[in-house]
């Protein structure tokens, strides 16, 4: 079965979408105001490596060159959030019309990609429950027509990307954003090929959930159900490598929420299963509204810091080993919205109220924003992504002596031994989205408390890792360092409105160049050490409404923003 657009979005979608995204907690009331609850099991599940299976070695695509600046074309930024539950996932309370709403007309977001579970406890638009209901089937009779009827009876939806996705619980991990996002040959929805990756990959239903019709189909054309092992998670996105190359992302969810998700051999096995496919990191988690910010308790890798994931936060870390195989995977700040509160348990922020992502795509400002634009915009890593609104603009470039220049997710190629200058400019709003008072939907009147200090952040590329190495266990890079921090004293404000500094260094090898940002000082006392974040504290309070105060105030007293790296090319 397939839909078109127009008959299940908006007239103006061009393309049809239907991604699969990752998600927070697997409890149902999230966050309540007590002390770390010891961390959560994963759904029952125990992690399997595969057992006895002896594994073939992963094919070595080499690491695809990050985009060669080409001459300037009409672009514009566009923000949103790639992982945002609705009342259909059975843990969420928000109601499908909450949740546009609040994206739309208190945040103004460009795109919201709803990303409901992929189980087969899927309810109603508005928090009815249904029985078993196979989350394709849910797509089909709830979802879709009911963000075509909120469009149709809302005149700010209408130049609104708004696209469905669903979270996979990926065999032997934890949550993983797929997108599958249009059918090359009819350029519509593949609703059964959704439904077909929910029967192969998904172990969160029975055989027996499925029709009679459609397992005799896949038992005749030879499809297995493979949904226990990491070999089947491996497999699933070597299925979308194979049929959904060019249309179809996949999205890393907070990835050391459980301590034991992922090695980091797994994600550069997934990885090179299907390179065009993932190519997301969610390192800035959701579920920050939560007593465990970001719903990483005890049982996770280490917590978060300044409310991301240690894979981003830590310098060196795990993101860091990847770039510096030249590998291309991008961070992303998403909310994970289950619920802000149903008392007394909160859980995460409205989409576009606390994280955005900012990504740069094709056409003039205004102009139509398709599935196939923003899948561009992505692949790029022309993002940067944002806690608090600290800034809403970023101009990160590098420029060689003839002035060529390379952005975020470019690479600048450049002769030994030649001069690199390196360009950051920012602006600030001068508000951010802090509630008031939790509930009282006031959020325009909080001052921003405006970015303290910028780190430039420089590491080596070397070679990519062989499978089953040494190299290929490594969690660390050690060449990454702060090149140089910025702070008051070095920048100005131009004539664009933007605090604007800038850098210089001779070119000697391959690397990336990376930012991050932040309203903290460099030592403030649990917050930041030697400016590195710390990990968060733990919120709790016996009278709920003192609770989502102190949630908030732990927040946004603690924001950053990072960007997504460049990369100067040494030629040999």
């Amino acid at each position: 079965m397939k839909f078109p657009l127009s008959t299940l979005f908006m007239a103006m979608f061009m393309s049809g979408t239907v991604l699969l995204s990752g998600c927070g907690s697997d409890s149902s009331d999230s966050s309540a105001p007590v002390v770390d609850d010891g961390g959560q099991d994963n759904g029952g599940e125990t992690p399997d490596d595969g057992g006895d299976q002896t594994p073939d070695e992963p094919s070595q695509p080499d690491p695809a060159e990050p985009e060669t600046p080409a001459e300037p074309v009409a672009g514009h930024w566009v923000t949103g959030d790639l992982h945002v539950h609705t009342a259909l996932s059975n843990d969420a309370r928000s109601p499908l019309s909450d949740v546009l709403d609040h994206a739309f007309n208190d945040f103004d977001l460009d795109y919201v990609s709803l990303s409901n579970h992929m189980r087969n406890n899927s309810q109603t638009n508005d928090d009815e429950d249904v029985g078993t209901k196979l989350y394709a089937d849910a797509l089909v009779d709830f979802e879709l027509p009911g963000v075509e009827a909120l469009v149709a009876a809302n005149d700010n939806y209408q130049d609104r990307l708004i696209y469905s996705t669903f979270e996979w619980d990926m065999p032997a991990h934890e949550h993983y954003n797929v997108g599958i996002l249009w059918d090359d040959d009819s350029h519509e929805i593949p609703v059964d090929k959704i439904k077909e990756f929910e029967y192969r990959f998904s172990s969160k239903n029975n055989y027996t959930d499925f029709s009679e019709a459609d397992r005799l189909q896949w038992t005749g054309e030879g499809i297995v159900r493979q949904n226990s092992t990491h070999r089947d998670a491996v497999a699933a996105l070597s299925w979308l490598q194979e049929n959904f190359p060019d249309s179809s992302y996949g999205m890393l969810n907070h990835p050391l929420r459980y301590a034991d998700s992922y090695t980091i051999s797994d994600v550069r096995e997934l990885n090179d299963a299907a390179p065009d496919v993932f190519f997301l990191a969610e390192g800035m988690v959701g579920n920050q509204f939560n007593g465990n910010r970001g719903d990483y308790g005890s049982g996770s890798k280490d917590g978060v810091h300044g409310g991301a994931d240690p894979v981003l936060a830590e310098l060196g870390g795990w993101w860091d080993a990847l770039l510096g195989e030249g590998r291309k995977i991008w961070n992303m700040a998403n909310s994970d919205h289950h619920f802000k509160t149903r008392d007394p348990y909160a859980s995460g922020y409205y989409p576009g109220e606390y994280a955005k992502n900012y990504t740069w795509v094709g056409g003039e400002e205004g102009s139509e924003l398709t599935t196939e634009r923003l899948l561009a915009g992505l692949r790029s890593g022309n993002s940067f992504s944002v806690f608090g609104d600290l800034i809403n603009a970023l101009d990160f470039h590098v420029a060689d002596s003839q002035a060529a220049q390379a952005t975020m997710g470019q690479a600048l190629n450049v002769n030994a031994g030649e001069t690199v200058s390196v360009t950051v400019r920012f602006k600030q709003p001068e508000y951010s989205h802090r509630e008031q008072t939790v509930g009282d939907e006031d959020f325009a009147q909080t001052l921003n408390p405006g970015v303290d200090h910028v780190d430039l952040i420089v590491g080596d590329i070397g070679e990519k890792a062989a499978y089953g190495t040494e190299a290929y266990r490594k969690e660390t890079n050690d060449s990454t360092h702060i090149a140089k921090t910025f702070t008051a004293a070095d920048w100005s404000l131009d004539d664009d409105g933007y605090f604007s500094m800038s850098y210089t260094f001779t070119a000697e090898k391959d690397q990336y160049l990376r930012l991050r940002g932040t309203n903290l000082g460099m030592n403030v006392d649990g917050l930041t050490v030697d400016g590195e974040p710390q990990r968060s504290e733990v919120v709790s309070d016996a009278d709920y409404n003192q609770y989502y105060e102190k949630l908030n105030e732990r927040n946004y007293r603690d924001v950053w923003f990072y960007s997504n790296p460049v990369f100067v090319s040494v030629a040999e």
